[in-house]
């Protein structure tokens, strides 16, 4: 299933409705739901805040088959290889941390696969998360 949103955290409720909705259809545990939830709404985020001039609407599509698939689009955008490994400090105090690349690294770590594929101010992320369910 595939669905636009408008370009503003207010949007982030919905978002969360909507995968939810299907990945609830699908009867996929809260530990393949979470992951998905987490990484979708990052993406979503970094793309409304990194590029706050763009008007147009993020794409999202979801598939739920052996894993869920999920893509975000950003037509209009920077371009961003979420994909790229950043320094991120991760052993020192919190107080001590430089803002910045942590939810990535999340994300990194979170799912199984992770593409990023940008051409002419389209930039579009792709997940997976095994489902670990057959028959799904």
């Amino acid at each position: 299933m595939q669905r636009e949103f408008p370009r503003h955290l207010n949007s982030l409720a919905g978002l969360y409705e909507f995968t939810e909705e299907i990945m609830k259809a699908h009867d996929l545990p809260d530990g393949i739901r979470f992951p998905v939830h987490l990484a979708t709404e990052e993406l979503f985020v970094n793309m409304v805040h990194y590029n706050p001039t763009v008007t147009t609407d993020i794409e999202v599509g979801i598939d739920v088959a052996e894993q869920v698939t999920v893509s975000l689009v950003d037509n209009g955008g920077v371009e961003f290889d979420v994909t790229a490994k950043r320094e991120v400090d991760v052993d020192s105090p919190l107080e001590e941390r430089k803002p910045g690349g942590l939810g990535l690294h999340l994300i990194q770590n979170l799912v199984d696969s992770l593409e990023y594929q940008y051409q002419d101010g389209r930039g579009e992320v792709i997940f997976t998360k095994k489902s670990g369910n057959k028959d799904v």
